[in-house]
């Protein structure tokens, strides 16, 4: 399918069960949307709308803070009820999301990365936003960066809004940098290597590689493509890009640290987990701002962060949570978008950013002398938000979950030598070009 396949808001049921049956086959599970058309049925009984809203925030602080904004919505909004679920690890969301799809159940609104929305949208199951901000005038689009915007458009049109933004940068241990001599953090591949090295003592690793299948490798893995002049795709979003000198070159830098004994591969599928790293098994781990509310209670270690090293150029990759519309009805729907605006205001973006560590998706937030006093007294959150600035996108494709797994597949097996470098991604590759075409 391609763009022009992105249908009107009003589609029927069936036909939605037909695009439901053609993407998301093996799930077979097309009558059971034609046999469920409830979900369109606005609501009759006079009650409040409850818009069931699925997250995978599972860390208690952030979880805590999220669910106390929830309160003050719900209290603030008598017609409106929020009912949240923790759907559990989101790299692992995906069957679970396809199967409610494929049966008709999806949630309301769905909190989860911004790379994943386009196949949802290409087969009619999002709802579009942009006839609630043609038609809100107490919505300010403008206040939002347009980058953020640009990672929820596809086909022209915008389906998911933004609900935090961050990027990736190393954490590092202060007391491992002091007691090795090292006066400052690495700023490029060659002095990262050597300062792995260094820190490399006492049955401690310098760097903790992420190592499994799922987005997080690769996710973490893109930036060091990205400094080494690579891209993830052509300029078409027609084919791999990915398997190159750069890639080989990005890839080769961590195995190179593997092999020098100075890097460790972490637990499989581990996620942006601190557990290694706050025991002090390993002095350098890549990371977001996201866990900011549990490093600043940590009185064990001073944990310190900086920039991710540069090569040919500097990058990380901007990322964050975007909060994705199923279709329903049009009361659902504009419930939903209600908790949607919420969400982007001043008032939850300077508290959210405040709380958790996360940066502030509008410009009034991220400017607000509130916030801009708590960067004053937060170096480790600056470092985030200078990097911004280098920061790049996964591509918009409806088909990116599936080159992340396939890509994930090859590094894990290039981490473990059953393929060189660049055999594993000329079989990424390969198989990539053969899912886009």
């Amino acid at each position: 399918m391609d763009e022009s396949s992105v249908k009107p808001r009003r589609n029927s049921t069936l036909k939605r069960a037909q695009y439901a049956c053609q993407y998301f086959a093996p799930l077979v599970l097309t009558l059971t949307l034609v046999a469920n058309p409830g979900c369109s049925r606005a609501p009759e009984t006079g009650l409040p709308i409850r818009v069931t809203f699925w997250h995978g925030m599972e860390l208690g602080v952030n979880n805590e803070v999220l669910e106390a904004k929830i309160r003050v919505f719900n209290d603030s909004h008598p017609g409106i009820v929020i009912e949240s679920q923790i759907f559990g690890a989101a790299d692992q969301l995906g069957p679970k999301l396809d199967a409610a799809v494929a049966g008709g159940t999806p949630p309301d609104l769905l909190w989860w990365a911004p790379a994943y929305f386009p196949k949802y949208a290409r087969v009619g199951a999002l709802q579009s936003v942009d006839e609630f901000i043609e038609s809100d005038p107490t919505f300010l689009k403008d206040d939002v960066y347009d980058a953020l915007w640009e990672l929820g458009t596809y086909g022209g049109r915008v389906f998911v809004t933004p609900f935090s933004a961050n990027n990736l940068a190393v954490y590092y241990n202060k007391e491992m940098f002091d007691r090795a001599r090292i006066e400052r953090p690495p700023e490029t591949w060659d002095e990262f290597r050597d300062t792995a090295a260094r820190l490399t003592r006492d049955g401690v690793h310098g760097f903790q590689i992420p190592a499994g299948t799922s987005e997080w490798t690769v996710w973490t893995w893109q930036c060091f493509l990205w400094q080494a002049g690579g891209e993830i795709l052509d300029a078409e979003n027609r084919s791999a890009a990915f398997d190159s000198r750069a890639g080989v070159s990005a890839l080769e830098f961590w195995r190179a640290l593997l092999a020098d004994g100075s890097a460790v591969i972490s637990e499989t599928d581990a996620g942006y987990k601190t557990s290694d790293f706050l025991a002090g098994r390993v002095a350098m781990v890549i990371n977001g701002p996201w866990n900011y509310a549990e490093i600043r209670t940590q009185r064990n270690v001073d944990v310190g962060v900086f920039p991710l090293p540069a090569n040919e150029r500097a990058a990380t990759n901007i990322g964050g949570e975007s909060l994705f519309l199923f279709q329903s009805n049009p009361a659902r729907e504009r419930a939903a978008w209600e908790f949607m605006k919420f969400v982007m205001s001043p008032d939850f973006q300077i508290d959210w950013a405040i709380a958790t560590g996360y940066l502030p998706v509008s410009k009034s937030a991220a400017t607000s002398p509130e916030y801009l006093a708590f960067l004053d007294r937060n170096a480790f959150l600056e470092v985030y938000n200078r990097q911004m600035n280098v920061g790049r996108v996964r591509p918009s494709v409806p088909e990116y979950a599936a080159v992340s797994a396939i890509l994930g597949r090859q590094i894990e097996a290039a981490l473990y030598g059953k393929y060189s470098s660049e055999e594993a991604l000329a079989r990424a590759a390969a198989e990539t070009d053969r899912l886009l075409r």
